[in-house]
């Protein structure tokens, strides 16, 4: 090898390895996000079936495009950073007028835009399905069958003799049934690819993210102390006794938490009223209201006992009641628009608290867990997700189902070549098709002989299938002898042999062409007649003699 070529080959080398350092992908211990986009979050700019390459970064700045793992969508989401929020980033996509869910802080960031190729995942995924690949395959083997030269044989060197070449009969005819094998795979393989290329690579997934609204109830004042409120204070759970009592201050605080809420605006206040048992009810009145700060609002309302007790006595003095209780209310009112995984939601309000209210005392009337309501709104989020083929337990990604059937259907087809070209009849010993089939299809009871004694009798039979039946009924195998004439098939059954006998086919050789050629007359014989011997002169020898 010269200095030039070891250059040139050294260099090569440093080039496929740089490329490969560079593009090694990320799933396989490499650094370079391969990231194929849908939808038209990043529109226009980005379409679906783009391919975007992402490398990692030293540090990431507001402006970048960034790929990320979304724990929110249980997916991998590229979109911009539009500012920071601490030590995490603020996501957002370029066509969305809301802000990504997730803070992914830089050690969660898998990599920045480094190129785009328009149509490249398209391409990508084409690539993965079983046409183009058994495309390439085919046409790998066309090339390198064409590359393929001849042996040169030296100028002089004679032909060699064909000699017999093949595998034994046990090993072409297990090969031949694995060629059967093989072709069904295929054509199932290229049936399933066929129905994974015609089914859309994403499918839409509906979810319902929750958002919950976390309540807790209060109230508190101030009574006449004595024997039935020592300290002359009323807290939550106190009965409140309305000639003791003038007031009491019932508060509310109402914290929003779930599917990482984004956005929240709005407001909180409470509303009380007074029901009784016959339907009658009315509005006491309502509290102050207050808005949403970092997804929490507190707001209090007041009650008066003594009020609500006298405005009861009036109604059933008006009805012509004998009297009775009533149900007062205090209830939470929630105006809260937000989002909730990239998606818009309006919260709903939580339950009121009720307190039973007869002529004496306002009392908590329904359980402990009253005073801390829960409160779900529920948010349908629809997006696309690569779809997936779910057998049993095991749910397949359609890509990986397309990797599988082009890589069956590969392999089977080489398996099919390979035992085609096992399962092949041998050349070169005077082989005979009919002969072959019929070794091949029974080659499970035929014992290839050098010779063999027929018995005393003989029995000639018409055709190879009856002879395997007479071997099938005498339960022996069938001798095969192959002679210089042809092949011989028998069965022994004591001094009885059947027999069938085919004869070799002769095989045509070339004919020779004699060209048409001149005739050669035939040599005639010179008549020598003895004369006396002729002296020349030295001036004779020189100029020649006379006439």
């Amino acid at each position: 090898m010269t200095a030039s070529r070891a250059v040139r080959i050294s260099a090569l080398a440093a080039l496929v390895l740089a490329a490969v350092w560079m593009f090694w992908p990320l799933q396989l211990g490499g650094g370079t996000v391969y990231v194929t986009t849908h939808g038209i979050s990043m529109q226009p700019r980005f379409h679906t079936g783009d391919l975007a390459i992402l490398r990692p970064a030293a540090q990431y700045r507001v402006g970048d495009v960034i790929a990320y793992r979304s724990v929110t969508l249980e997916t991998t989401v590229m979109h911009r950073i539009v500012a920071n929020d601490g030590e995490r980033f603020v996501i957002q996509g370029d066509n969305n007028s809301w802000l990504d869910p997730d803070r992914p802080s830089s050690d969660l960031v898998l990599g920045k835009l480094w190129l785009r190729i328009p149509r490249g995942g398209a391409a990508l995924a084409a690539l993965h399905s079983p046409g183009p690949l058994a495309g390439v395959a085919m046409a790998g083997s066309v090339f390198l069958g064409a590359t393929r030269t001849a042996p040169r044989r030296r100028r002089g060197a004679r032909p060699r003799p064909a000699r017999p070449r093949g595998f034994s009969v046990p090993v072409r005819a297990r090969a031949r049934q694995a060629a059967v094998g093989a072709a069904a795979a295929a054509a199932i393989a290229a049936a399933g690819g066929g129905v994974l290329l015609l089914l859309p690579a994403t499918q839409t997934e509906a979810r319902t993210l929750q958002v919950t609204q976390d309540g807790r109830f209060s109230y508190a004042g101030t009574a006449i102390p004595g024997t039935t409120y020592p300290t002359g204070r009323i807290t939550t759970g106190d009965p409140v006794y309305t000639k003791l009592s003038t007031a009491i201050a019932v508060s509310f605080t109402d914290i929003v938490r779930g599917a990482d809420p984004g956005g929240l605006r709005g407001t909180l206040r409470l509303k009380t009223s007074l029901t009784t048992a016959d339907g009658w009810t009315t509005v006491l009145g309502s509290g102050p209201t207050v808005a949403f700060r970092a997804g929490s609002a507190t707001t209090t309302v007041v009650v008066y006992p003594a009020d609500a007790a006298d405005m009861l006595s009036r109604h059933f003095a008006e009805v012509g009641g004998g009297g009775g209780s009533a149900t007062l209310t205090v209830t939470p009112a929630v105006a809260m628009t937000g989002t909730a995984g990239g998606h818009p939601f309006a919260a709903a309000s939580p339950a009121g608290l009720a307190f039973s209210l007869d002529a004496t005392a306002l009392r908590v009337a329904t359980a402990a867990t009253a005073l801390a309501p829960t409160t779900a709104t529920p948010v349908t989020v629809e997006g696309t997700r690569p779809r997936a083929l779910t057998v049993g337990t095991i749910a397949v990604p359609i890509g990986t189902a397309k990797i599988a059937a082009a890589a069956v259907l590969v392999l089977a087809l080489l398996v099919l070549a390979v035992a085609a070209w096992i399962g092949r009849p041998p050349r070169g010993a005077g082989g005979d098709d009919a002969v072959d089939q019929f070794v091949m299809k029974h080659a499970a009871r035929i014992l290839p002989v050098t010779g063999f004694t027929p018995g005393s009798s003989v029995i000639d039979v018409s055709d190879a299938g009856s002879l395997h039946r007479v071997a099938e009924r005498l339960d022996g195998l069938l001798l095969h002898q192959a002679g210089p004439d042809g092949h011989t098939f028998a069965v022994q059954d004591a001094d009885t042999t059947y027999r069938y006998v085919l004869p070799k086919v002769p095989v045509p050789g070339p004919v020779p062409v004699i060209a048409a050629a001149e005739p050669v007359p035939a040599p005639r014989e010179a008549a020598f007649t003895e004369t006396a011997p002729i002296r020349l002169t030295s001036t004779e020898m020189l100029f020649g003699r006379p006439a």
